[in-house]
């Protein structure tokens, strides 16, 4: 076996995989990890679509939800966003979303529009609208350079910009409104399993076809061999015994051990 290899789970999955190791034997964590390892190297059309699925279920999980902002506007411009929202079949926040989105990708000159929204009159109507609480954050950071206050004059400015040149708004709908700020993910179970180099190797070169890494593959098997187990006591056996070296020695102390399992038992 090569040098041990560092792994993160979360801890049910860990405490789940314990229980599953043990009731095989003692000390079958690390080859039960490899077991469920070789199972998937050994069927790598199925990981890509499993880890898309794997990562569209962790960002919902980890969503944090949208804030809501209050935008004072004039009749004719809430009138206009209204309008654009129709058109596009989608909500005013959506756009709004969008709208800060372009902005902080490039906010340009804003200072002095920013000043002249603070200064306008007539916002006799107001709009609420839903943004992520990053997009929320970064406009009082950015308006916060120039003054107190001036956050909602600059949800203003990104607003009018859109109004302006909407571009090609319905790319934009399609990727940017649905994404949402997310937790970061959380590992904090770790422990070290050897794996021989072949099965390194192989897990390395389907990760980099796949775009993804060994940690999240080696999660990917573990949850697979958690819901789909098969015949995992026969294959977590003979992966302790696959050494040719050591064969001899380990199948004739496995057969004590299973010797002593089953006296306890009776």
């Amino acid at each position: 076996m090569g040098a041990p290899i560092g792994l993160r789970f979360d801890p049910d999955t860990k405490r789940r995989l314990d229980e599953m190791a043990e009731a095989i034997g003692p000390r079958r964590f690390g080859a039960l990890i490899r077991v469920a390892c070789r199972r998937l190297v050994t069927k790598p059309h199925s990981v890509g679509p499993a880890l898309a699925e794997h990562r569209r279920l962790s960002e919902v999980l980890r969503s944090i939800p949208l804030v809501m902002v209050k935008i004072k506007l004039e009749p004719e411009t809430v009138q206009e966003f209204a309008a654009l929202a129709a058109e596009h079949g989608t909500t005013v926040s959506a756009l709004m979303r969008v709208a800060l989105h372009r902005f902080q990708e490039a906010p340009g000159r804003y200072k002095h529009p920013m000043l002249r929204e603070a200064e306008r009159t007539g916002l006799s109507d107001r709009v609420d609208v839903m943004i992520t609480p990053s997009s929320r954050d970064r406009i009082r950071h950015l308006a916060g350079r120039y003054g107190d206050k001036l956050g909602t004059a600059l949800l203003r400015v990104a607003l009018r910009r859109l109004l302006d040149e909407p571009g090609d708004l319905a790319a934009d709908l399609d990727a940017i409104a649905p994404l949402r700020d997310l937790r970061p993910e959380k590992y904090p179970a770790t422990i070290k399993v050897h794996f021989d180099d072949p099965l390194r190797d192989q897990l390395d070169a389907l990760a980099a076809r796949v775009g993804s890494d060994r940690p999240e593959l080696v999660r990917l098997a573990a949850r697979r061999v958690l819901d789909q187990p098969g015949l995992i006591e026969h294959a977590v056996n003979d992966e302790i015994i696959r050494s040719d070296k050591h064969r001899a020695h380990l199948m004739a102390r496995h057969a004590r051990r299973q010797a002593r399992r089953h006296s306890q038992l009776d």
